[in-house]
């Protein structure tokens, strides 16, 4: 009897163990934790091409009414 409550207490503790270590993925790490409200920190956007800017003012001339 009492060895299984041992069984079921050592499995319990395994699944916890199990569930927290997805949180420990490289990708997750050395990330901003406090953010300032209406800064944008990520990278800066690169200048558009004189085409992009030509194909998106054509774009928006396709859109009026």
């Amino acid at each position: 009897m009492r060895s299984a409550r041992a069984g079921w207490g050592a499995l319990a503790i395994s699944a916890i163990v199990l569930a927290l270590v997805p949180g420990c993925r490289e990708g997750e790490q050395n990330r901003p934790l406090h953010l300032e409200k209406g800064v944008y920190q990520g990278k800066a956007d690169r200048p558009l091409t004189d085409e992009e800017r030509r194909e998106l003012r054509h774009r928006g001339l396709r859109q009026q009414f």
